[in-house]
């Protein structure tokens, strides 16, 4: 046996708003690696990425693993026979390509995520150090379930300490979160809610602190305990609750004049319009929409109307924050209710060729799990192209449509739905 070994499982929230917390762990982990190269740890990470949606009226999985997000790596972890590769690596570098391949939408359930990590085949507590690192930014009554799995959560809790696992929890104060502080082993700290609440963070010196507080820790001389595996059932569940990479239930890419119906199954809580693209040349994502014969118009010199907020100009620079090389604007959309029908469109300023040479796209994302992709696939050199539309005529089922048409003058809503 060695005493200097440690196996971190990070469990991260990967929903919608969780995206700048993946960016602050790649840049920062370092911090970590630092502190427990100095007292020559023996370092095994794990990666649990999670989030979820919603397939009609079930609530639908997706949970990436150091192995990828194949749906067969949630029902490995209760084989007889695990493949630990799949779910631990001692190589930092791929663990970093698993956090980039991290794609975050839609909701989550951290509370099935905390037990399914629970599960995961860390090496014997008299071998190694356990611990789990928890990072969200919804509280653990929120999600897609919302407080439904709050009445198995005392069984994950005890698992997780008859386990032996240190527990560092970074996530929103609630009644449910306090009940972590009554473990042993376990760390939590509060943070906000919402997209920015790592801004407000110093990220690397959590992961330092965290990184000298395990190096300071002490083995537990004892065998590995019996345990209740899977609290919630995951282990037996029909192999469509959970999906992978292209699944067509979270991914959908329409052709030009096809539409998809947003999942209305629960009031919609957001909406994300997100336009990428990889050629060197200034898109500006535009929503131009009418409510009560009002049109309204916001891009990048009017960012905000009631419901309707772009982020920044991307211009003609990478920000780096898109993966894959892409420039990325959103806009968020609060609501539909003061929304009949909008435009999605982009306006080329600086480019020369037709709109189909830009490598571009738009993203519908929404707190009910839907993803819509619409390629920018226009042949024309216009100045305008309307990529895409959202019809909210009917409320009780409102849909995407593909539009991809150009404009050479600013386009009305009239003209295009």
């Amino acid at each position: 046996m060695g005493a200097n070994k440690v196996d971190i499982l990070f469990v991260v929230d990967a929903s919608d708003s969780m995206s700048p917390c993946f960016q602050k762990l790649r840049d920062n982990l370092r911090r970590f690696i630092q502190p427990l190269n100095q007292a020559s740890f023996e370092i095994r990470y794990g990666l649990l990425a999670y989030n979820a949606g919603a397939d009609g009226r079930n609530a639908i999985y997706e949970h990436t693993f150091i192995g990828g997000n194949d749906p067969s790596l949630v029902k490995g972890l209760y084989s007889p026979q695990v493949n630990t590769d799949k779910y631990f690596t001692s190589d930092a570098n791929k663990f970093l390509t698993a956090l980039e391949s991290v794609r975050t939408q839609g909701d989550e359930n951290t509370l099935l995520a905390l037990d399914t990590a629970a599960d995961f085949p860390f090496r014997t507590p008299d071998e190694s150090r356990r611990v789990i690192a928890l990072f969200t930014n919804e509280k653990l009554e929120d999600g897609i379930l919302e407080n439904e799995p709050l009445a198995k959560f005392p069984q994950v809790l005890q698992k997780i300490a008859k386990r032996k696992i240190s527990l560092y929890a970074y996530l929103p104060t609630s009644d449910s979160a306090a009940l972590l502080t009554r473990l042993p082993k376990t760390f939590v700290k509060s943070v906000g809610e919402g997209a920015d609440c790592w801004d407000h963070i110093d990220f690397g010196q959590i992961l330092e602190q965290m990184g000298k507080s395990i190096s300071q820790s002490s083995l537990q001389m004892t065998r590995e305990p019996d345990y209740q595996k899977a609290v919630y059932g995951q282990n037996t569940w029909d192999s469509n609750s959970f999906v992978g990479a292209g699944d067509a239930r979270r991914e959908k890419i329409l052709a030009t004049g096809e539409s998809a119906k947003l999942n209305m199954s629960k009031p919609l809580e957001w909406i994300h319009v997100k336009l990428f693209w990889k050629q060197q040349v200034d898109l500006d994502l535009h929503a131009i929409w009418s409510f009560r014969g009002e049109n309204y118009h916001v891009f990048f010199h009017h960012k905000r109307e009631q419901d309707v907020v772009l982020d920044v100009d991307e211009g003609v620079g990478e920000r780096g924050g898109a993966i894959g090389g892409y420039k990325e604007e959103n806009i968020t959309i609060s609501t539909l209710n003061r929304i009949e029908k909008m435009l999605i469109a982009t306006k080329n300023y600086t480019g020369s060729g037709c709109f189909a040479d830009y490598d571009g796209k738009v993203v519908v994302e929404t707190s009910n799990g839907d993803n819509i992709t619409v390629p920018l696939t226009s042949q024309s050199r216009d100045v305008w192209c309307v990529i895409a539309a959202i019809d909210n005529s009917d409320q009780r089922a409102p849909e995407v449509k593909n539009l991809n048409r150009t404009s050479r003058n600013d386009p009305a809503v009239e003209e295009f739905i």
